[in-house]
């Protein structure tokens, strides 16, 4: 994608406008959101996945980055968010993690000192 990106801004150097957007027109401008919409929709039925709403992206990217154990802080950086509250928002836990927590949990349970896992098998 960067590569498409810095090719497509040389290409037009002499009137590019990099005004530092994710998505720009072939001149640096602004894309119109309803033919971002056609085009995101075009590819998703092309890769023959669910269709879902282009803001669904983000909550997919914030998910992700939570299974990957990534920082809070990092991920509200990365939003451009000014606070980490804003995950409870944006988040969903999946079924995935709740069992890594139930596991990790019950591993560190079973593991307490003092016997804890003998006692509870006997």
């Amino acid at each position: 994608m960067k590569r498409a990106y810095v090719r497509r801004k040389m290409k037009n150097r002499d009137i590019y406008e990099d005004k530092n957007m994710v998505f720009s027109t072939e001149l640096g401008n602004h894309v119109h959101p309803r033919n971002l919409l056609r085009s995101f929709y075009r590819l998703v039925e092309r890769a023959g996945v669910p269709k879902i709403r282009f803001h669904d992206l983000r909550h997919t990217h914030i998910v992700f980055l939570l299974e990957m154990r990534e920082n809070n802080k990092r991920i509200a950086e990365r939003l451009v968010w000014s606070r980490v509250k804003m995950l409870d928002r944006y988040t969903h836990i999946t079924a995935h993690m709740q069992q890594e927590t139930a596991d990790a949990f019950g591993d560190k349970f079973y593991s307490a000192p003092n016997g804890t896992k003998n006692a509870l098998n006997n």
